[in-house]
């Protein structure tokens, strides 16, 4: 090849383009590079659109502050949760009011000293909200217009709480002169007090000191209060120049359906005076039982206060002095749980597990069932007795006498709460129960495994029975 070739070889123009390789590699770039400009995006108007929200976040602040400013009475701010739409954004505007104190506390009702001056801290919060994006708070602090408190007078503050520790608002009031209570200075209160506001809170000002009669809630709302009273009622003593507090959980009642003696035949028969001890959260509350037989199974229904923890229940009276007194029991016969001493085969007496206190619950209470011939047309009289200390009865210092229908047929079975007892047959239904009633031990027919009759026919129903 001469040099002339080489030339025109060298001259020819060969293909131009990019490798598989740089192309991939390219395409790579492209879209990472897309990526982060949309993301960028993104952000941007993630961010413009949160400014945006936080600036009518703040206004809705703002402007429940000032509408609190503006109100002519304190006692009318109260706490509250409401929406607004804007923009197709919804804001939840949360408000929350308290008083502060003489005591130089916070409380939703100012219940721990003299009302002074009224705290509102309002938050608000937005659909769509960023994550880790904190509410919009504005907080005011509003005096009075004049003076709360007056140092000749005194000052009564409700505060109604449901079971979960809330406001229960609506709950009448009322207040009386206590006429129980002479010499009482105590006057009328007018105008009457109002109901409890949405945190639960009434006041009742300037009250002229003395002794009075605060009634919380009304007969028929469905409530009760956790000592389980409807309605509420309190004695309540007013000093000049202080606040008299009552901070009170009163909720809508429950009402579970417990079965007496689950299993018991269909002809048991069951004391007409019969009461049975609920215990909520330890507190031990003897209640009259209203009984209801339907096919064959004999039922009732008690209002409750809804705690939690549900209820545990047995047959009998646990006291004799009433509901959440705090006394010490009289009657310890009537609780499994008191039977701490083992029997024979090693057992201890356990409550049955609790039940709770839903809408439509339902329980049972454990009855021995006693089976008596040779009775009919008696009237069956059971009297607590005491038994021989080897049997291992707690017993029960009050005692308890129950009384049932008129017997028929052959033989009668009959339900009885734990403890030991007599049974006495009477001819009448006024006749008074004496030797000559007692029903013989060869008679009566215990369930499996009871403990031996002991001297004057004197019978146990035992609850640690494996």
């Amino acid at each position: 090849m001469n040099v002339q070739q080489s030339i025109r070889i060298a001259r020819v123009p060969r293909d131009q383009g990019f490798t598989l390789i740089e192309v991939l590699v390219a395409m790579v770039v492209f879209g990472v590079l897309s990526v982060l400009v949309a993301y960028l995006l993104t952000t941007a108007m993630t961010i413009t659109r949160s400014n945006r929200s936080s600036e009518v976040a703040a206004n809705l602040a703002a402007q429940a502050v000032d509408q609190a400013r503006s109100a002519t009475d304190v006692f009318s701010v109260v706490s509250g949760v409401s929406t607004t739409t804007v923009d197709g954004t919804t804001y939840t505007v949360t408000k929350s009011a308290g008083w502060l104190t003489n005591a130089g506390t916070a409380s939703d009702c100012g219940t721990s000293g003299l009302l002074q001056n009224k705290t509102l801290n309002v938050s608000v919060t937005w659909s769509g909200m960023r994550s880790g994006a904190s509410p919009v708070q504005a907080s005011t602090l509003l005096a009075p217009a004049g003076p709360i408190n007056d140092p000749t007078t005194g000052t009564i503050i409700i505060h109604a709480r449901n079971a979960a520790g809330g406001g229960v608002a609506g709950v009448p009031i009322a207040v009386a002169v206590d006429n129980s209570i002479s010499p009482n200075t105590a006057a009328t209160v007018s105008p009457a007090p109002s109901a409890t506001d949405i945190d639960g809170c009434s006041y009742i000002l300037k009250v002229v000191p003395g002794s009075y009669i605060v009634t919380i809630g009304a007969s028929g709302d469905g409530r009760i209060s956790s000592d389980q009273q409807q309605p509420l009622k309190l004695s309540v003593p007013v000093t000049a120049g202080q606040s008299s507090v009552l901070d009170k959980q009163y909720d809508t009642a429950a009402t579970p359906t417990l079965t007496l003696a689950p299993g018991a035949p269909l002809t048991t028969m069951f004391p007409s005076n019969l009461t049975v001890t609920y215990v909520p959260q330890g507190d031990a509350y003897t209640a009259q039982v209203v009984k209801t037989t339907v096919a064959g199974i004999t039922t009732t229904r008690t209002p409750l206060f809804p705690f939690a923890s549900g209820y545990q229940a047995f047959a009998g009276s646990y006291t004799a002095v009433g509901p959440a007194t705090g006394a010490s029991p009289l009657c310890l016969s009537v609780d499994p749980a008191q039977w701490i001493t083992p029997n024979a085969t090693g057992h201890v007496g356990v409550r049955q597990d609790p039940f709770p206190v839903d809408v439509g619950s339902v329980g049972t209470v454990s009855m021995p069932l006693v089976t008596v011939s040779g009775v009919s047309t008696k009237w069956l009289v059971a009297v607590s007795a005491t038994a021989a200390s080897t049997v291992g009865d707690p017993g029960c210092a009050t005692g308890m006498s129950m009384a049932f229908a008129q017997s028929s047929g052959t033989s009668s079975t009959i339900a009885l709460p734990y403890g030991s007892w007599k049974l006495y047959a009477l001819a009448r239904q006024t006749d008074t129960p004496s030797t000559s009633t007692l029903v013989a031990s060869t008679s009566i027919t215990l369930p499996a495994g009871s403990p031996a009759f002991t001297a004057g026919n004197i019978f146990t129903l035992d609850p640690r029975l494996p």
